[in-house]
């Protein structure tokens, strides 16, 4: 049986949201099935889902790339889902000792969040969001199911809305925590998704990054992990992903911090997560007050 699951937002969510572009207010439209923008541009409201996506296109090649990626993926989440064999239980339990060490403080934006699984290391009390562009997130939960046996919470409706990392759609200084566990590597741009972090954390606030790294803890990328690039980025050019992977950039570990560091971050806490064989990394750094173009 499908539950009643719709997304909701709370006052405190609707008196921060922003144009994604401009920044600027937003008005909902008089039958509720809009939000508009002072400049004209307009944004509907989907089953209840603020959809605040401002990139549609699938005209140069990168939009081609994410939007396949992306349809991937949504596609493989549904296909799990109907099938409700992952093991959640398991899923749940590995991540547990990664917020026993960086535990998510205040008022929490979880950028690429999915359905909100986050909740399950979070006070109920908390102040939270989850933002994705995966505009149907909620249609494949299905009640009783393995999936809601292990995170019972995902049959009440959460704060959620639809738009990319790249263009967040909150006024800045509003969040205490963003927090992006498995998603960098599927962004457009990383470098704005963390701009756009930096500019929605208020001072001190700290950004939580979860990701698998290529080369891992040591660094050191294997010649396999090599020729797989190489493949990725010749079949990127040519616009093929048959290959599998639909992710859009594999970080080393050095990179990824140095692209946290250069956007205005201090890396605090790092903690690879057990039984990936220090593969997988997550990187508590706080918002540093000052950024500056950086001379290269």
């Amino acid at each position: 049986m499908k539950p009643n699951i719709l997304p909701k937002i709370d006052p405190w969510v609707r008196d921060i949201i922003v144009d994604p572009l401009s920044k600027q207010s937003l008005r909902t439209s008089e039958d509720g099935t809009e939000l508009i923008s002072p400049y004209g541009r307009k944004y509907p409201v989907v089953n209840g889902v603020y959809d605040l996506r401002l990139l549609n296109n699938t005209t140069t090649p990168d939009q081609k790339l994410w939007k396949s990626g992306q349809d991937f993926y949504e596609s493989s989440a549904t296909e799990n889902a109907l099938a409700d064999s992952m093991d959640y239980t398991g899923e749940l339990a590995g991540v547990r000792e990664v917020y026993e060490a960086i535990p998510i403080e205040g008022r929490c934006l979880d950028v690429g969040g999915h359905q909100g699984r986050l909740r399950a290391f979070l006070d109920p009390a908390q102040e939270y969001i989850s933002c994705d562009p995966f505009l149907n997130v909620f249609d494949r939960i299905r009640h009783p199911s393995n999936l809601t046996a292990t995170y019972p919470f995902l049959t009440e409706p959460v704060n959620f809305l639809c738009c990319e990392a790249e263009f967040l759609p909150f006024e800045a200084c509003s969040f205490d925590t963003v927090h992006m566990r498995s998603v960098v590597d599927h962004f457009r741009d990383p470098e704005l998704a963390f701009n756009e972090a930096y500019r929605t954390l208020k001072s001190n606030g700290k950004l939580v990054v979860g990701l698998y790294v290529l080369g891992g803890k040591q660094g050191k990328v294997t010649v396999l992990e090599q020729s797989k690039e190489m493949v990725k980025h010749l079949l990127d050019r040519t616009h093929i992903r048959e290959d599998g992977d639909h992710h859009i950039w594999h970080p080393t570990y050095q990179e990824l911090v140095t692209l946290i560091e250069t956007c205005g971050f201090k890396v605090e806490t790092v903690h690879w997560q057990k039984n990936t064989n220090d593969q997988t990394c997550y990187i508590q750094a706080s918002k540093t007050d000052g950024l500056s173009k950086i001379s290269t």
